[in-house]
């Protein structure tokens, strides 16, 4: 660019902006054409998809004109020929499937083009079945058969047909939103591209400004260094061929006069130099020491001057304000002696060491009077100077520490003691107890974790300040158990904790076991407190160094759940086994973790448990039951059922098993010809769940079973002290055809009110109320008094847990019309056994026995 003129420099810029101006223009316009043939595109796509519809809904009308001409000639007990119509309207199914022009309706709208295929096979298979029947039928059911078939017919040219062009509409619907969408991008892509454009541009014109300013500033340059005083450099820009380049040339020669008054200049400015150093020097070395001198008489330690003997020269302000002296009194003996009154004998060795190794720091105590507190400072000695020759002298700083230690000490005892009773707190138990296992690892002893039952009562009685005297008593009492060597402390708000040694040869347990027991029986006894006489129970529990744990973290987390043990069984009690309950903890733990991926690791499983007719032996329905295979081991429903109730996780599982059982169950209809009933149990969480009678009804519907034959288990013990929380939902999904059924009922909520404001049309009774009915006259008296109430109220009735035949006799006496579930009949088996059973269509019927003699089934009256 140097050879080129600056004219012509200008004239290359307008072109490459010219050039820029072009390509965006063509380029825009490639974009509005390719919009505007994907919109031709779609249009044609359209437009072909609904003359293909149309024509096909004409062929339909036509051929669906000509049935009706044939099955208005439909008479009873003739036959005639359909095969033209059924072959005409299979051909249209065939064409509604394959036609290339709903090709791009198929993904879109596959389940219309599919339904509107399947209704015309229908159509045909009904003419099919119509001519057939025609022969044998009667005038009634000849009737019936045409009015199937209109149906049907106006059907598919309403529902299916409409369908099939709402589909292509919404196609089209969504082809435009995606062009409208592609139209915005285009658009956007226009502004975008201009706004590039003038950024570009806006670019282009600040480098030109900048090189064009370059260039000026390189002239500026030369003047500059013309006026700098560059006489010896050679100047650039000298070899350029334009205006630039003539300019630095002939400012050259007037270069060469200015060398001689440069080195002139130089000379004078090193002598200045030199003389402005000398002075710095000067003023430096003052100002050093007036800032040594107001450093040694306001600075906040103290601060003093010796000689080589340790004499006192010099001592600022803070120095004898701390040692309340003067200098004078100082000066009388050497310093160290003053400080370290009564140990004379330390002060020559340590002013020795002062002396050879020229340093010593430590922290000492002293009383600078008989009247003054001690003390406590940090001295730090530095011998300035050379002691062997004589000359030189000592400095001494010392910092007052006393504030220091007296803070760290009152940290130390509030990390350690309680505020409240003086004991330990639990940081400082559970550090004396590691330190113990630490150093004595050998040394067995028991910990022994005692809380106070209900002792909110008192503090809401009397008051924190009262209660607080209640505790010190307590800690007191405690302390006097205790042997020196057991670590008390309060642990908690009413919790204190103690580390227990037995005697040499006593038995760990045994030993801490009485220990507990003992304390327990202390604090039992009365305490008098501003007139008050109140008497308190605690809990207690204990764990055994190295038996249940071997740090003190684990051993108090045993203590801890093994006292959440005691007061949940009612309190006043000492609870042993902390180490078991942990174990049921952790267990109840990591089942909680494996249980949220159980699902999608499919290791659910379904089983069905009969329900059988008492008067037929015959099978009835099932009840659907979940189990669980994890690592190997079936886990019992007892306890992974009630983890998931905890959380969200037994609403998936109940849908799932809800969705599985209704399908197997329909399937088994199906193949047996029987409406088995399927019942299976809804949990409370699931019933507060919104529209979950939508839901279930969904579900039901999907998988083609009717909801006459599935009923909802509502276990008694999930209403509470409130049904109402729930009546609502349960009579929604009793308007829609579930049966509502009470599960393990008589063990639950004790009024029997909600029987008349919930929609319950049968009733499970426990097992528990089967059990002793043949052996307890009053069971069997109270069996059949919830049956007669039952009968009463119209209930359905299933008896749970029946074992023996011998129940089966005492119930049949009851009342034969009860439903049975137990082991008696069946236990729960998997749906691949029920399979076997089915495989033949055929529904196993179990033996009931008779009834033969009514004195040879009365229950014992013994309990």
């Amino acid at each position: 660019m140097r050879s080129i003129p600056l004219s012509m420099q200008f004239l290359l810029f307008l072109g490459l902006q010219l050039a820029l101006s072009v390509g965006l223009v063509f380029y825009l316009n490639a974009l509005a054409d390719s919009n505007y043939q994907t919109i031709q595109r779609a249009s044609a796509g359209f437009v072909e998809s609904s003359k293909t519809i149309e024509s096909l809904r004409k062929a339909f009308a036509q051929t669906s004109a000509d049935i009706e001409q044939v099955v208005n000639t439909l008479r009873p007990g003739e036959r005639i020929d359909v095969r033209t119509q059924v072959v005409n309207l299979q051909q249209l199914a065939a064409a509604v499937r394959t036609d290339v022009a709903l090709d791009n309706l198929r993904t879109a709208a596959y389940s219309q083009i599919n339904q509107l295929s399947q209704s015309i096979d229908h159509q045909a298979q009904l003419l099919i079945n119509a001519a057939a029947k025609t022969a044998t039928a009667g005038p009634a059911e000849v009737r019936d058969l045409q009015n199937k078939l209109r149906i049907e017919r106006n059907r598919i040219m309403v529902d299916d047909f409409s369908g099939l062009i709402s589909a292509a509409n919404s196609n089209l619907e969504d082809t435009m939103q995606m062009l409208r969408g592609s139209t915005a991008s285009v658009s956007q892509q226009y502004r975008t591209l201009l706004i590039l454009f003038i950024i570009l541009q806006i670019g282009l014109m600040i480098t030109a400004l900048l090189y064009f300013n370059h260039q000026i500033k390189q002239l500026a340059d030369i003047t500059d260094r013309l006026i700098d005083g560059e006489a010896t450099a050679a100047l650039p820009q000298q070899k350029r061929h334009d205006q630039i380049g003539r300019l630095a040339r002939s400012v050259q020669h007037f270069r060469t006069t200015l060398i001689t008054l440069s080195d002139s200049r130089e000379q004078l400015k090193a002598i200045l130099k030199k003389h402005d150093h000398e002075t710095l020097h000067r003023r430096k070395a003052e100002k050093q020491l007036t800032l040594a001198a107001s450093v040694f008489d306001n600075v906040q330690e103290a601060v003093l001057l010796t000689d080589i003997a340790g004499h006192v020269i010099r001592a600022n302000q803070a120095a004898l304000d701390l040692l309340k002296s003067t200098e004078k009194q100082l000066a009388s003996k050497p310093l160290l002696q003053h400080l370290l009154t009564g140990s004379e004998k330390v002060v020559e060795p340590l002013w020795t060491q002062v002396l050879e190794h020229g340093r010593w720091q430590g922290e000492v105590q002293f009383k600078p009077d008989s009247y003054s507190p001690p003390i406590t400072a940090l001295i730090s000695i530095k011998l300035v100077g050379e002691a062997r020759e004589g000359r030189g002298h000592v400095i001494i700083v010392l910092n007052d520490h006393t504030e220091i230690r007296n803070r760290e000490a009152e940290m130390i005892f509030l990390a350690q003691q309680d505020l409240v009773t003086g004991l330990y707190n639990r940081h400082y138990f559970s550090l004396q107890g590691q330190t113990r296992i630490t150093d004595r690892p050998t040394e067995i002893f028991g910990l022994i974790l005692i809380g106070l039952d209900n002792f909110k009562a008192v503090n809401d009685a009397l008051g924190h300040r009262d209660g607080d005297r209640v505790l010190v008593e307590i800690g007191r009492r405690l302390a006097k158990l205790l042997n020196t060597q057991d670590v008390l402390s309060r642990v908690g708000g009413d919790e204190f904790a103690f580390y227990f040694s037995p005697r040499n040869g006593e038995d760990l347990e045994i030993s801490t076991k009485e220990k507990a027991e003992e304390v327990l029986s202390i604090i039992r006894q009365p305490i008098q407190i501003d007139g008050y006489n109140i008497t308190l129970k605690a809990s207690a529990g204990m764990s055994l160094y190295p038996n249940d744990e071997d740090n003190i973290e684990d051993l108090l987390k045993t203590n801890d759940i093994a006292l959440h043990m005691a007061k949940t069984r009612g309190g006043n009690q000492l609870y042993i086994r902390g180490t078991q309950a942990q174990n049921q903890a952790r267990r109840r733990f990591v089942l909680q973790q494996a249980l949220d991926k159980a699902l999608g690791n499919r290791e659910l499983r379904l089983v069905y448990q009969p329900q059988v007719s008492l008067a037929s032996g015959e099978i009835v329905g099932f009840e659907v039951l979940m189990r669980w295979r994890h690592g190997g081991e079936w886990i019992s429903p007892n306890e992974f059922i009630p983890l998931a109730e905890e959380n969200d996780l037994i609403i998936h599982f109940t849908e799932w098993a809800f969705t599985e059982s209704c399908k197997r169950m329909r399937e088994w209809q199906r193949q047996t010809d029987r409406q088995f009933i399927l019942s299976i149990n809804i949990p409370p969480r699931l019933l507060l769940v919104d529209k979950i009678d939508q839901r279930l009804d969904a579900i039901a519907r999907k998988e083609g079973l009717p909801l006459s034959s599935i009923t909802l288990e509502i276990t008694e013990s999930s209403f509470g002290s409130d049904p109402g929380m729930m009546s609502g939902q349960l009579h929604q999904l009793a308007m829609r055809g579930f049966t509502i059924a009470i599960d393990d009922f008589g063990t639950g909520y004790s009024s029997l009110a909600y029987l008349s404001t919930l929609p319950i049309s049968k009733i499970k009774i426990d097992k528990t109320f089967v059990d002793n009915i043949y052996n307890n006259r009053e069971s069997y008296k109270l069996l059949g008094s919830i049956l007669a109430m039952a009968q009463t109220l119209e209930f359905d009735v299933v008896i749970e847990g029946v074992e023996h035949s011998n129940q089966l006799l005492l119930l049949k006496k009851l009342d034969v019309r009860l439903d049975v579930q137990g082991f008696v009949f069946e236990p729960p088996q998997n749906e691949d056994f029920w399979e076997g059973m089915f495989i033949n269509n055929k529904v196993p019927t179990y033996p009931v026995p008779e009834i033969m003699s009514t004195k040879s089934l009365k229950p014992s009256a013994s309990s």
